[in-house]
């Protein structure tokens, strides 16, 4: 009897290391800061899907912002941002927009492609 709860015990303990190492923890989603009062021209790559960058407009003298997104992978990006609907970008493609922003107020863009390491650049100009 304690024979076979010992090999129940150790059968258990077994099927929980081979899950774990099987079910890795998934990587956590970095942030990225721009504060354009003080980088009016700002640069930044998100480079794997879940990351986020938040753009500070500073309380005075900027109203527009360019922004260039660029994808540096083979596979197709989406970006989303809280100031436009989502934008979706060929391998190795770029796009440019320019937004109207509200002074004192934070913009968010956030690399939301399906593949996980898909390398996206966001280029943020305040004027």
């Amino acid at each position: 009897m304690k024979k076979a709860l010992g090999k129940v015990i150790v059968a258990f303990l077994v099927c929980l290391l081979s899950f774990a190492v099987v079910s890795p923890r998934p990587a956590m989603a970095d942030e990225y800061y721009c504060i354009l009062d003080l980088e009016p021209d700002c640069l930044r790559q998100l480079p794997f899907s879940g990351d986020v960058l938040y753009d500070d407009i500073p309380p005075s003298g900027v109203n527009l912002i360019d922004v260039n997104f660029s994808n540096f992978s083979n596979n197709e990006a989406v970006i989303n941002t809280d100031i436009d609907n989502p934008i979706q970008l060929p391998p190795f493609g770029q796009e440019d927009r320019t937004y109207e922003v509200v002074p004192a107020s934070s913009v968010t863009f956030s690399n939301e492609s399906y593949i996980p390491d898909t390398v996206v650049q966001i280029r943020v100009f305040g004027y």
